[in-house]
């Protein structure tokens, strides 16, 4: 098992472990390329650190039962459908979860599971209104973020896992930031120019629009933390919340025969 990377005084290391003594449920929201992964594997370890029994949650691995031949991932782009499915999948089981503690990414850009953003009259509303499920949205400053984004494309280009080959590549992340600016617009958020290269202002605006109904918070990611081999080495290793293939395809029945809402923002 790899070591945690961070610094035991930091203000990161202090948040992960406020957040495993006191929560179920911790999800790190937000765009590709702020770090959501490794946020997620230190607090992995952390938590296995302090006796908890973790389970995960990741866009990438949760989407891959959704990908048929009708509906793939083409250029690093997933299918609205899959995205759907997916989300209301994913709602479904949150209930039935009997794990110590779930620790999950949600890009919810584009509605990539924005599902757990929506207010919704079923049994999973009451476990993400709680305060013991936390919506942590990393904020990396613009030089930690272009660092990320120069990473990724090492990564992509030279692998150390299979998983980082499904990385978002940096076209997607830029179009993605487009995508956020966009919306930032139509919801009066906006910091800058809709030109402009990416805003920590801007991006924590959103978020937390679109994280209004839930206990929601910003983490301020000012240093680039040093990686160890691949982030996702480690978190193969635990379980992950993963549909079965009948459960994938009954998912993409009811998002094809069902209408799609009008916009997924509107949470």
């Amino acid at each position: 098992m790899p070591e945690s990377i961070l610094p035991p005084k930091s203000a990161i290391h202090a948040r992960l472990i406020t957040l495993i003594g006191v929560c179920d449920r911790v999800f790190f929201a937000g765009l590709p390329g702020v770090g959501k992964s490794l946020l997620l594997q230190q607090m992995a370890l952390l938590a296995a650190e302090a006796g908890r029994e973790v389970a995960l949650l990741q866009w990438d691995v949760l989407r891959q039962p959704f990908e048929t031949p009708r509906y793939p991932l083409q250029a690093g782009a997933t299918h609205p459908l899959v995205i759907r499915a997916a989300g209301n999948w994913l709602r479904a089981q949150l209930p039935n979860l009997t794990c110590d503690l779930l620790i999950g990414e949600l890009p919810l850009i584009g509605g990539r599971l924005i599902e757990l953003a929506q207010t919704r009259d079923d049994a999973a509303e009451p476990l993400l209104r709680t305060a013991r499920t936390q919506f942590v949205v990393p904020v990396p400053s613009r030089e930690v973020r272009a660092s990320i984004e120069a990473k990724r494309a090492q990564t992509i280009a030279a692998p150390r896992h299979a998983n980082e080959a499904d990385d978002a590549p940096p076209n997607i992340l830029r179009a993605l930031w487009r995508d956020l600016q966009t919306l930032a617009q139509t919801l009066d958020l906006a910091k800058q120019p809709r030109d402009q290269a990416y805003c920590p202002e801007t991006y924590a605006a959103v978020y937390l629009q679109l994280l209004r109904h839930r206990h929601a918070s910003l983490l301020p990611v000012e240093m680039l933390l040093p990686t160890r081999g691949s982030v996702y080495a480690h978190l193969a290793e635990l379980p992950q919340l993963r549909a079965t293939p009948d459960e994938a395809q009954a998912a993409l029945r009811q998002a094809e025969s069902s209408p799609a809402a009008p916009a997924w923002w509107q949470v």
